[in-house]
């Protein structure tokens, strides 16, 4: 699993990741499904780069994007706390980091926003949604040297490369706009919603990551299929 990543703080303050990597650590060790990014490096050193690769320039991508979105909307708080960056520093997580070496997923630090600041109505929205979709910009861009075989010119491990930038990229959009908080698609929805209906969508939000849990303990698969279907479906579309 991976592109269990932080949307933003946003409405109701919610801050879960850290609750949320631990119970997914247990949970893959207790299926037996933990393997690190690491043990598998000795055989397949290339694939181990590729992944590493596609996992940081696609959260610090991912991250940028929200910051840019809400700087463009009226809203300077990202960038007064210095995330309005390409710098993968400014927007990885120490804990994250770890996760994705031990597990293979990782998450960036939050990027935080003030609703009442952003101009538009449909603010949130905006902002939610320009990760994923800088997440699909950068598939899309990578897989151009792949779809008209110019990849081929510097070697297989250079198309590796790109291939995992594609892949993991499409999987973080997507896994990021399932409406459950704490991700991307959650605040989607929030920003949609009537005032009153919002007040209920910010109760919700604090059940978010048990909901999340819970979908991964005892129906896997219908995550797969929510995320995993529609993200190999763009891959095969973009590659050609």
């Amino acid at each position: 699993m991976i592109g269990a990543r932080r949307g933003g703080i946003g409405p109701g303050g919610l801050d879960p990741m850290l609750l949320f990597g631990l119970a997914i650590l247990v949970y893959a060790f207790l299926r037996g499904t933990l393997v690190s990014p690491v043990q598998r490096a000795s055989q397949d050193p290339i694939g181990f780069v590729a992944f590493i690769i596609a996992i940081v320039l696609g959260i610090t991508v991912h991250e940028f994007m929200h910051a840019y979105a809400a700087h463009r909307l009226g809203d300077d708080t990202a960038r007064v706390l210095g995330r309005l960056t390409l710098n993968p520093m400014a927007h990885l997580d120490p804990f994250g980091t770890l996760l994705l070496v031990l597990a293979g997923f990782g998450y960036g630090k939050p990027v935080p926003f003030n609703e009442s600041r952003l101009r538009s109505a449909l603010g949130v929205t905006f902002v939610a949604l320009a990760g994923p979709l800088a997440n699909i910009a950068l598939a899309a861009v990578a897989a151009l040297p792949l779809r008209f075989g110019s990849a081929e010119v510097f070697g297989d491990a250079y198309a590796e490369i790109l291939g995992a930038i594609v892949l993991w990229n499409c999987v973080l959009a997507i896994f990021n706009l399932v409406p459950i908080p704490p991700l991307d698609g959650a605040n989607v929805v929030y920003g949609l919603l009537p005032p009153r209906q919002q007040f209920s969508w910010r109760t919700y939000q604090q059940y978010g990551p048990f909901l999340l849990l819970a979908v991964l303990l005892f129906a896997p698969q219908i995550l797969s299929a929510v995320v995993f279907a529609p993200a190999l479906a763009i891959v095969r579309f973009l590659i050609g």
